[in-house]
């Protein structure tokens, strides 16, 4: 890539300041049991570990040692592919046990659960929530699965090919004349005067909350995963993740901590990696919030092709974290996005392709911005030796706007990479 695009970085002056950790406290504290929620999510039988791709070409490419990408690609499936699949159907899960519980006093397992056992209670319950696609989806999976009712609240910008994947799965969609944020405030109060349960990830009280603490925990599985995979953490310089309301940036990031710290790999003269967030230009609510120094609502135009990152604001539990932890900042235009999704599909000679949606493609379009002229790799304190982490945490959202953007179909990749698994 030789065309320079713009691009906002901020380099965060107060990570790991003793002000912020006070701060994230609390949050940190409500999401730190997530053990329970892997373990019970690696019971269920459409769970596999979703692999993390090693790109040793690319790497060279961009003059620094290691290159892994963590793939959801194909998490419970192509149809879903996407971290948002674990968070909203775990989230179903503890909502309809607790709701057997409170009539019967027996916890179902999940898998009476899925035999309709208990039907008569879970056909009688609604989960909801506002999405562009991806959260959606997987509510709508799970819901079939275990026996509720699903409605999907999308926004005036989302994709007729996305809501009609939610559609497929069972859900009642409903489009709001607004931004995601108007989404949010109807799914909200019509749970609420409904009896439903709004199921998302953001958080206005430090993570106490059941559903947010549920949807944040089986993120996790996707952190673990990786970390398990990584062949040496603690040679890890650089970890970069979407943006959006933050939440599952805040999620890998403390679970690097976390790992680092039961490790003792902080001790000495050891760092943390470099955290980098990765957002939309017309959806920096992030960036505008490091910059400020406090949680802002910019106002964007929020028209972006990086439909999942299209938020007003930052989900304020995840923001405190991020506040602590986060060291680097960076708004993107959509060109950055497109470009990284066709460098991951049509890789370097040699290393695999896969599939990764317009939302967590950025952060490989702005890597490969690295290489034209040294400013931004400076900026980044990326060097020949560097070990980088990329999260690609979607697959196609839209296949007619994968192929459009891309040039190849999202089967033609996962047909590409079937040569790599033989290997």
């Amino acid at each position: 890539m030789s065309t320079i695009y713009e691009h906002s970085h901020y380099y965060h002056k107060g990570l790991l300041n003793q002000d912020s950790e006070i701060a994230a406290a609390p949050c940190v504290w409500n999401f730190s049991n997530w053990s329970e929620a892997i373990r019970e999510i690696k019971t269920w039988p459409e769970y596999e570990p979703q692999p993390l791709h090693t790109l040793p070409n690319r790497a060279k490419q961009l003059y620094m040692g290691s290159l892994f990408v963590k793939d959801e690609s194909r998490r419970f499936g192509t149809s879903l592919g996407s971290f948002k699949a674990l968070g909203a159907p775990y989230a179903v899960y503890k909502i309809l046990t607790d709701a057997v519980y409170s009539q019967t006093g027996i916890c179902p397992t999940s898998a009476e659960l899925r035999t309709g056992k208990y039907s008569n209670i879970t056909h009688t319950i609604t989960v909801c929530v506002a999405t562009d696609g991806n959260q959606g989806r997987g509510l709508a999976y799970e819901a079939k699965i275990f026996g509720c009712r699903c409605v999907d609240y999308i926004h005036n910008h989302v994709s007729k090919g996305r809501a009609d994947r939610m559609k497929e799965l069972g859900a009642i969609v409903i489009r709001i004349d607004g931004e995601y944020e108007a989404s949010v405030e109807r799914a909200k109060e019509d749970a609420r005067m409904n009896g439903w349960h709004f199921v998302g990830s953001t958080s206005w009280s430090d993570f106490d909350e059941s559903i947010p603490q549920n949807v944040m925990n089986a993120y996790m599985v996707v952190v673990e995963e990786a970390l398990d995979m990584i062949p040496a953490v603690e040679d890890i310089t650089h970890v970069f993740v979407c943006g959006g309301v933050g939440s599952i940036a805040a999620a890998v990031f403390l679970g690097f901590y976390a790992h680092s710290t039961e490790l003792g790999l902080l001790t000495g003269n050891r760092q943390l990696p470099r955290f980098v967030v990765v957002e939309s230009a017309e959806a920096d609510c992030l960036y505008q919030s490091a910059k400020k120094g406090e949680m802002v609502l910019p106002q964007k135009s929020l028209h972006t092709i990086m439909a999942g990152l299209a938020c007003r604001g930052p989900s304020p539990a995840a923001w405190k974290v991020l506040d602590w932890l986060a060291s680097d900042f960076i708004a993107v235009p959509d060109e950055l996005a497109v470009a990284g999704m066709e460098t991951l599909a049509l890789p370097a000679e040699g290393d695999i392709p896969f599939v990764c949606g317009e939302s967590s493609a950025a952060s490989m379009g702005i890597l490969q911005q690295t290489t034209v002229g040294e400013t931004l790799r400076q900026k980044l304190g990326l060097r020949g030796g560097s070990q980088v982490v990329v999260f690609g945490l979607e697959s196609t959202t839209d296949p007619a706007i994968y192929t459009e953007l891309v040039g190849l179909t999202f089967e033609q990749v996962f047909e590409a990479q079937k040569y790599f698994q033989k290997c």
